[in-house]
């Protein structure tokens, strides 16, 4: 819980659909005192899930966090409009969000991270505009060379869009054939974001000379409770499908050696590689 002005309100995430984790969450505020007023879900009409959520300094704002089209941004709800405005843009997730006043400004200090680069701070400013403050692996990182992280809308066989990204290795040579991992999410409904992860980390399997295949198959958040909530009672169905799709699709590439293909996961990921194995 986190209190507004004068602590006369409080907000809260909430869930519509009881026993259901994965189920969109919603930002719900009311008014304690002098006279207390039903729950507002400020997300009503905001088809993504949102977490991390923060009060402005003058309390006349909410901000908070949304995974939309496979990263995770920034958003603000104000009070005075009743609207929902998208702060920062980009190939990144932000992790986490603390706001403060810089004079006269509201400002935000936010931890940012991508599939080609661990978390950093940034600075950033209610128009989007990111100042990097401390940045602890800039050292390291100059002597590593790193794998080009690219989009691909991939076709399903629903004829649905599917964003799916792919990871190269570093030095990449389009004239060369690479072993090829198709990645299985977990969860099963955890976003294939723009995470950088210490577990499952796709520039540490591309350094080995792979081409990574990571789809947001049917089940994943970031692009409307309906894609998301497809997975269910359908775990060996669609979202199978998907992963298909998204490995045929790049399989076409002159430079993938079909004859080396594999799949790997963790949790429904390892769930996944075995139902295709089978």
């Amino acid at each position: 819980q986190t209190f507004g002005k004068e602590n006369t309100q409080v907000a809260w995430l909430s869930m519509e659909r009881a026993g259901y984790e994965a189920d969109k969450n919603r930002i719900m505020v009311a008014t304690l005192h002098p006279a207390a007023t039903a729950p507002t879900d400020i997300t009503k009409d905001f088809k993504y899930s949102v977490d991390g959520f923060v009060w402005s300094p003058d309390k006349d704002k909410i901000f908070f966090l949304s995974t939309i089209n496979a990263t995770r941004q920034i958003f603000e709800y104000d009070f005075k409009s009743k609207k929902i405005n998208q702060i920062t843009q980009g190939v990144h997730d932000y992790n986490a969000i603390v706001p403060y006043k810089d004079g006269k400004k509201t400002m935000l200090i936010g931890m940012k991270n991508s599939m080609s680069y661990p978390a950093a701070l940034y600075k950033v400013d209610m128009k989007g505009k990111e100042t990097l403050l401390i940045d602890p692996n800039t050292e390291i990182l100059s002597t590593v060379s790193l794998g080009e992280v690219r989009k691909r809308m991939v076709k399903t066989t629903d004829n649905k869009e599917m964003l799916t990204w792919v990871i190269y290795p570093p030095n990449f040579d389009s004239t060369k054939k690479y072993p090829t991992l198709l990645y299985c999410q977990g969860g099963p409904q955890s976003p294939v974001s723009q995470f950088f992860s210490y577990r499952w980390n796709f520039q540490l399997m591309a350094a080995q000379g792979y081409i990574i295949v990571a789809p947001n198959r049917r089940g994943l958040p970031g692009f409307g409770q309906e894609w998301n909530d497809e997975i269910m009672n359908d775990y060996g169905g669609q979202p199978m499908q998907d992963y298909l799709s998204a490995i045929d699709e790049v399989a076409k590439e002159p430079y993938v050696a079909t004859d080396k293909m594999g799949a790997i996961g963790a949790s429904f990921g390892g769930y996944s590689v075995y139902w295709l194995a089978g």
